[in-house]
């Protein structure tokens, strides 16, 4: 039915107005206005007014009205000429939708209303006191009560007799159903709901629900309950006995104060003044606000699909959507007007933008709104379809359509001009300059300002000309600029036409290399040599600083610099002057840059320094060896070399850290490995009978061994690069230089030889011996040299000198290539000699002398008188005597060339 006055409105407007009001109508619904306020009876088909003295009964959706032949107004909570009855406490309608019954505010019967205006009384069901009517269907004769007094529910037939009672159990509800011959029992404590036979009372069945805080509502027409949870709306089916869940997406907040089924939907309007459509076919649930901004509207639903608005206004339910939710008016410049103001000698037509509940904009002619609900009243008279040729004073109107209306004063406003001189095609700007009316204020509003304010203005100077400096003014947004004498462009009344520039979105195909970005190294960044950039520096959104720099000759341009006054935090953005470019952004959050540095060398085993090079600033470097501390030392920029405690081993893990702070550090770590070694030949080998001392040259802290005869030789570090080894002349021998598993090899055969010690006396001025074959042999004092000779092959040598001072220290060295025979002797002093001979006879001509050295002269005297003389060369002399007489005393004496002496006195036999 409601299609049918729907469309018979529709008809009606299309046949009375003109057509621009007949398409205004078919966007936009406003329904239609009661000639009185209404009060909608719940749950049913129904709804009141009062007129005339007269209360009345109208079913939209079969277009009834009837007269209700009661005395009273039925319609409100008291009345003031209905005293006897106090007014209606509830209005609760039959589930069968064919009447209806009033609950006077006191002690009063119940008013019983029939669909065709008739009523009768009925007596509450007392107990003493007046029980309560919960719901009834006269179809059935059957009325449900609520009695507080007794503590129980009770069904009787519409004279009172009570069929049945039920105990009142706290959290328990009792509904009656509609389509079922059954009484149902909601308890929210044990979460229950019993199906009860509405004639004999017993339990058919019982289902559980959810287990949470549930807000109820029960749609009598399908016999549906709907319990509202935090998160989840669950419907439960009398007939089926089953539980539908619906998500409800964070929607439906408030508790449902209305619900209703119409064309297999439900709605319902909420506490919030929202309209909600359920959905249980497509299992989906809608939510729409229908408040109005600055408006407290009141809303209600009446079954078989109608809404109504403040009591008044009644409109069909499935149109909601378009019902008119809020409206502003405006004049729309007609001919060549500029848009912007109501500017002085232009044409305007009188305008509405009117929003729907749906959230649809309609922008629309006052004069295309249907007439019958749209009432203008204005101070200046409008022409012919709300147009206004020009006016040059302010002016008020007001413009009333449906439940809607606006007020707003318009007022002429002197144009300016306003010229822009700046290109927005590369995005971002950094300043605006144009031309306007001198001395005038130019404004500029924008719809980003994520970096700086964009809101100061600036005065024009007295040609007109004015400049818009700003930190930036960034891309991908449109920007407005207008003139204007009042801050507010609305309250103008001399202003400039808006102007609007669409930034785009800048692209930057080869972006500038950043090389620093850092508060304390600054900003800097790689172009082309001696480059000039123009460098926009955002300290806040309101202090910034512009400057030119110049790029160095290898194109590094240092765009700002460490200052303390700078904030932790700052925005770059440049360009390169004299390019086609737009705007590049640096944005600077870090005071300190990750520390960046490289390995110069990688670890090897033998190495006793660390290099690296370090680019940024001046971290901490701390060195570990297989995890514990070795050396740290503060990085400077460039190389740097770190000294190790000892050479590196291979295998041993060096662990590099350099930080500026815990959370800005660099970690390079690798294992020491090993290369083989380059160099390894004999410079020089010291022999003597036991041992060998070899002067290598070899590769820096290698490993050094000596192996012979499968044995690694113990090994002792005399000097540098000098190695002396226990092995005697002859033995071969096996010298390796190693770094770690990589070695170098090198065998060697120690000369044969016989090396004997070599003392010297004070006594001695020849000294014969063995030594290394084919050998220069020297004795030194000092560096002086005092004697010297060569050895035959078999290393045999003599050499003579002068006779040596006692404790004098001589060198003596034998050399035959690199072998030598070296060693120092300090001269000790001589021994006193001894002198013995045998038995002397008369007969003896030659005697043995005895000495305990082989050096000096032999004398022989017989009183005073010389016998014989000779030079010692070996421990036994023999000495010629002569034949001496019997009985004669011959004396012995040995003299050593340090003038020690000895005799002894032997007697002739």
């Amino acid at each position: 039915m409601k299609r049918y006055l729907y469309t018979i409105t529709l008809m009606m407007l299309l046949l009375m107005v003109p057509r621009q009001e007949a398409w205004a109508a078919s966007v936009i619904e406003v329904g239609t206005k009661l000639e009185e306020t209404i009060k909608v009876i719940p749950r049913s088909p129904f709804y009141l007014d009062y007129q005339d003295g007269k209360t009345r009964l109208h079913d939209p959706s079969n277009q009834s009205t009837v007269v209700i032949d009661f005395p009273g107004n039925l319609t409100t909570h008291s009345s003031g000429d209905e005293g006897s009855y106090g007014g209606v406490r509830s209005w609760i309608a039959s589930l069968d939708r064919q009447e209806w019954i009033a609950v006077p505010q006191y002690d009063q019967p119940l008013i019983r209303v029939q669909r065709d205006g008739t009523t009768s009384r009925i007596d509450s069901l007392e107990s003493p006191h007046r029980a309560d009517l919960v719901s009834y269907d006269a179809s059935r004769d059957v009325m449900l009560w609520r009695d507080s007094y007794k503590n129980e529910w009770a069904l009787t037939d519409l004279k009172g007799t009570v069929k049945r009672t039920y105990p009142l159990i706290s959290g328990q509800r009792l509904i009656l159903g509609t389509n079922l011959d059954e009484l149902i029992a909601f308890n929210t404590s044990d979460k229950s709901i019993t199906h009860l036979s509405l004639e004999t009372g017993e339990e058919l069945g019982k289902t559980t629900f959810p287990n949470e805080s549930l807000s109820i509502d029960f749609e009598s027409k399908t016999d549906r309950l709907f319990m509202k949870g935090s998160n989840h709306l669950y419907v439960y089916d009398f007939a089926t006995r089953t539980i539908q869940t619906l998500n409800l997406n964070r929607q439906i907040h408030y508790d449902i104060t209305s619900l209703v089924y119409h064309d297999g939907l439900y709605y319902g309007v909420t506490f919030d003044d929202s309209m909600v459509t359920i959905d249980l076919t497509e299992n989906r649930i809608t939510e729409t606000s229908l408040r109005t901004r600055n408006t407290n509207s009141e809303f209600d639903l009446i079954e078989n699909g109608y809404f109504v608005q403040d009591d008044q206004w009644l409109l069909p339910i499935e149109r909601f959507g378009q019902k008119p939710k809020e409206m502003y008016t405006w004049l729309k410049a007609t001919g060549n007007s500029e848009e912007g103001h109501t500017w002085l000698n232009h044409a305007y037509q009188l305008m509405a933008t009117i929003t729907t509940v749906n959230g649809t904009e309609h922008k629309v002619p006052v004069a295309e709104l249907p007439t019958d609900v749209t009432q203008v009243e204005s101070a200046q008279p409008f022409a012919e379809g709300y147009t206004i040729p020009s006016f040059d004073q302010l002016f008020s109107a007001k413009v009333s359509f449906a439940m809607l209306d606006h007020w707003k004063s318009y007022k002429p406003v002197k144009q300016l001009p306003l010229q822009i001189d700046t290109s927005f095609e590369y995005g971002a700007v950094g300043e605006i300059t144009g031309m306007t009316a001198p001395n005038a204020t130019v404004y500029l509003s924008c719809e980003k300002a994520s970096f700086a304010t964009c809101s100061s203005p600036v005065q024009a100077d007295e040609t007109g000309r004015f400049t818009l400096s700003s930190g930036i003014i960034e891309g991908n947004q449109t920007i407005e600029l207008y003139v204007s004498d009042a801050w507010d462009y609305r309250q103008a009344t001399e202003a400039s036409v808006k102007k609007k520039f669409i930034l785009g979105q800048p692209v930057i195909n080869n972006p500038t290399k950043v090389l620093t970005d850092t508060r304390i190294e600054g900003v800097s960044i790689q172009t082309e040599p001696h480059a000039k950039v123009e460098v926009r520096q955002l300290n806040s959104k309101t202090a910034f600083e512009v400057r030119e720099v110049q790029a160095d000759e290898h194109g590094v341009a240092q765009l700002t610099t460490y200052r303390s006054d700078q904030p932790w935090s700052y925005r770059i953005f440049f360009r390169v002057l004299g390019q086609e470019r737009p705007y590049e952004m640096v944005y600077v959050t870090k005071d300190y840059p990750m520390p960046s540095f490289t390995w110069t060398k990688l670890p090897k085993t033998g190495d006793t320094t660390i290099t690296v090079y370090n680019d940024k600033l001046d971290p901490m470097l701390a060195v570990s060896r297989n995890g514990r501390a070795e050396s740290a030392k503060r990085l400077t920029k460039g190389l740097n070399v770190i000294t190790l405690k000892e050479p590196l081993r291979e295998g041993q893990t060096i662990k590099l850290v350099a930080s500026f702070r815990p959370e800005l550090t660099q970690t390079l770590e690798k294992k020491v490995t090993s290369d083989t070694p380059k160099v390894l030949t004999v410079k020089d080998v010291l022999l003597t009978s036991t041992s060998a001392t070899f002067t290598l040259a070899h590769d820096p802290n290698t490993d050094i061994n000596f192996i012979s005869n499968g044995v690694v030789l113990y090994t002792r570090v005399v000097g540098t690069n000098r190695y002396h080894i226990s092995a005697k002349p002859g033995t071969t021998v096996m010298i390796e230089s190693s770094y770690g598993s990589k070695k170098k090899t090198l065998t060697y055969k120690l000369p044969s030889a016989t090396i004997p010690s070599v003392t010297l006396t004070d006594e001695q001025t020849k000294r014969v011996g063995k030594t290394l074959p084919n050998a220069t042999v020297t004795l030194k004092n000092g560096s002086k040299v005092i004697a010297t000779t060569k050895s035959n092959a078999s290393g045999s040598y003599t050499l003579t000198f002068s006779r040596p001072r006692a404790g004098t220290k001589l060198y003596f060295e034998a050399k035959s290539g690199i072998h030598r025979d070296a060693k120092s002797v300090v001269v000790k002093s001589g021994i006193r000699p001894t002198i013995s001979t045998g038995t002397i006879r008369s007969t003896t001509k030659s005697v043995a002398v005895r000495t305990n050295v082989p050096y000096g002269t032999l004398y022989v005297y017989n009183g005073s008188k010389l016998v014989a003389k000779k030079s010692i060369g070996s421990t036994t002399t023999n000495l010629y005597i002569g034949t001496q007489r019997r009985g004669t005393k011959l004396t012995f004496k040995v003299v050593t060339p340090a003038n020690r002496t000895n005799q002894t006195t032997k007697s002739v036999y």
